[in-house]
């Protein structure tokens, strides 16, 4: 059963497509993220690969101002808008039905800058550090952060940033980095 861990959503049932073609982050997972990174307020949140939207959703329970989920998969995308319509959060929530390297392009053109940044591609995603070169420095805010869920066997060095933590899941692996600051150089 997917549910939401803490805040004021704390508890709420979400909808998953059947099957093992979504697989959206553990409960485990899920807190060991905000545990990690105390409470998104205020922050605005990038959710690529959203599937279900059980990550970006969290970060909207515990209290981020916005996010924005991608997602191309359409199954994933049904119960993705279900769940934003269950938790009530339709107001700051926009979904983009397109693939992740798309709407990275599009954020980069448009100057869009998130403080929390999710990205949980497909298990065995080829793309992953072309997708994590250099324009995904540009949508992360100053001092924004960075969630990456991977294989242990994927070396990723997203350019720009500096890894804060990580913690392995079995096979999966949550990397957490940072971006510099407005004051610091990159």
């Amino acid at each position: 059963m997917l549910r939401i861990t803490g805040g004021q959503r704390r508890g709420m049932k979400l909808a998953a497509p059947p099957g093992h073609a979504v697989r959206p982050a553990t409960a485990r997972v899920r807190q060991w993220i905000f545990d990690v990174l105390g409470p998104p307020t205020g922050d605005d949140v990038l959710d690529l690969f959203a599937g279900t939207g059980a990550v970006g959703l969290e970060a909207l329970s515990r209290g981020a101002a916005g996010a924005l989920f991608v997602e191309t998969a359409k199954p994933a995308l049904a119960c993705l808008r279900e769940n934003i319509q269950r938790t009530g959060f339709e107001t700051i929530a926009d979904v983009w039905p397109m693939d992740a390297e798309r709407a990275v392009d599009r954020l980069r053109d448009e100057g869009r800058r998130f403080t929390l940044c999710f990205c949980d591609p497909p298990y065995r995603y080829e793309r992953l550090a072309l997708l994590l070169g250099e324009s995904i420095l540009e949508l992360i805010a100053p001092g924004g952060t960075l969630v990456v869920e991977h294989r242990g066997d994927e070396e990723l060095v997203p350019p720009g940033l500096s890894l804060f933590r990580e913690s392995a899941f079995g096979e999966t692996v949550m990397s957490i980095w940072t971006a510099p600051g407005a004051d610091e150089e990159v």
